[in-house]
Formats: structure tokens, sequence, C-alpha cells
């Protein structure tokens, strides 16, 4: 089901994509490139993490990993061979709950909804990459796998939002971006991630997790080894076993290497 032949005698490699594999122009550096393929010849498998929905992942992707699983969404949504594996949306019900709660408490916001691998607004605003504009109420009993809090600046306080939030939901905010993240409750990188290997009879502590930001965090932890890269957050570098280099400095291909020179493979206790 994945790559290698040799079960229980292999690493699977999660890797997120932006600030970790990518560089921070969004590029993967040849260096990163060259230490997955050699990952892939060591008959080693590797998962993609993301928080992207799945329509922006194929065009960052080099050539070595492309056809490699695929989680998005935050852990949301997962893919094999191309098809939708592991679906964790957000329930109906909360997502009615918070369009309400925004409209009464905070009309001035922008609110997204992630449906079909769409990006649907409540109104026009200044903002990278595609977008509808849309009645979110008259979508909200589709299947969403992100609900978008997008507050019109920086300085804006959160607090009365994350208090008011269903507890089935979870929400991920980090400080790279002006905007809440809404999620299923359940749904994280991990849960994902050992749903997929566990198609292959495998489990976490086969794998190696490498990330930066907030939505990596159960990952790295859960993982049989976690791996923060230089420009991490603090809470990401608290849980990891190891501290690679900076993305822009080939943190990837750093681990990897180290990981290839290792005389026994990371496993779980």
């Amino acid at each position: 089901m994945f790559y290698a032949t040799t079960r229980n005698q292999t690493m699977i490699l999660a890797l997120d994509l932006d600030d970790t594999l990518l560089r921070s122009d969004k590029s993967v550096s040849l260096a990163n490139r060259a230490a997955l393929q050699r990952w892939r010849e060591h008959g080693h498998d590797v998962v993609v993490a993301t928080g992207r929905p799945p329509r922006n992942v194929a065009d960052v992707l080099p050539v070595e990993i492309a056809d490699a699983p695929r989680i998005v969404y935050n852990g949301a949504q997962a893919f094999l061979d191309g098809r939708i594996v592991y679906d964790n949306p957000i329930p109906a019900a909360d997502v009615r709950f918070m369009l309400e709660w925004t409209a009464q408490h905070v009309p001035d916001w922008y609110i997204g909804l992630e449906i079909e691998d769409r990006l649907f607004v409540n109104r026009h605003f200044a903002k990278s990459g595609p977008f509808e504009v849309a009645d979110l109420m008259s979508l909200c009993d589709m299947p969403a796998y992100k609900m978008l809090f997008f507050y019109p600046d920086g300085r804006r306080e959160i607090g009365p939002l994350l208090a008011a939030l269903p507890p089935t939901t979870r929400a991920l905010v980090t400080p790279k971006f002006s905007l809440v993240q809404l999620c299923a409750g359940s749904a994280d990188k991990a849960n994902a991630l050992a749903y997929l290997v566990g198609l292959d009879e495998r489990s976490l502590g086969d794998v190696v997790a490498i990330g930066d930001d907030i939505n990596d965090i159960e990952m790295v932890r859960c993982s049989g080894l976690g791996i923060a890269v230089e420009n991490a957050l603090p809470e990401v570098k608290a849980v990891a076993t190891w501290i690679t280099a900076h993305a822009n400095d080939d943190g990837v291909a750093l681990a990897i290497d180290r990981l290839l020179a290792m005389p026994t493979q990371p496993h779980s206790n």
C-alpha cells in the first residue's frame, strides 16, 4: 500500500510542507530533493502532512514525492493513490452555530468554509488565492473541512471566539497568520497519520515526523521520532526529539541524512 515492501524494517517520513520542506519562497531545495530521492532508494516511505487544501498541494511537491499519500486540511482528510481514505469534517451543527455566533458578535469578520476543495467566503476581501463569495448559511449542511475566521487586523481579541467554540471542535491559532482555523475536534495530523499507516498494519512508532507549526505538534509528539526545524514554533520544539536546521537551510535533507546514518531505526517504546 505504501512504497516499501519490507514491513517493519522501514521508516515512514511524515513531512509538513510550508516552512518545513518548502523554503520561505515556497520552493524545494536541490539538497532536499536529493535527500528525498535517497530516502526512497533506501526503501523508506513518505507521507505528506499539511494544513493546505488538496488543490494547493500538487503544484509544490517535488517529483520525488509526487505520488506520496497526502494528509490535508490539518488532518481532516487523507488521500491514498488519489482516493479519499480518511474523512473527518466539522459537524454541520457546529458550522451553523459558529456562523450564527459570528454574525451576532463579530459581523465585520471575514468567514470562510472549505467545502469540496473550494473556499467559500462571506464577502469579498483582499486575499491571495481563489475563493468564491457565497451565502455561507446555505452551505453549512455540507461537509466542511475547515472553518476560517479572518479578523480584519492582527490586533483583534479572539478570546470570546475561542470561548464560544463547540466542544466537538478544535481551534488552531498560529502567530504566522491573522486567522483562526476551526477543525473537527479529532481532526489532527497524528490521528489521520495513524489511520493511514494502519492500513498497512503499521503504527506511529514507525514514523519520523518533521514540522514547524501549531498543527504539527501532535504529529511530532506522537510519532516514533519527532523532529522540528530550527524555525519551528517553541511549542513544536518542546515536543521534538531533534532540532534540525532551518527550512531555508536544508533542514529536511540534514535530518534525512542523519536518519539514514543511524544503525537502527527509531521506534516507539
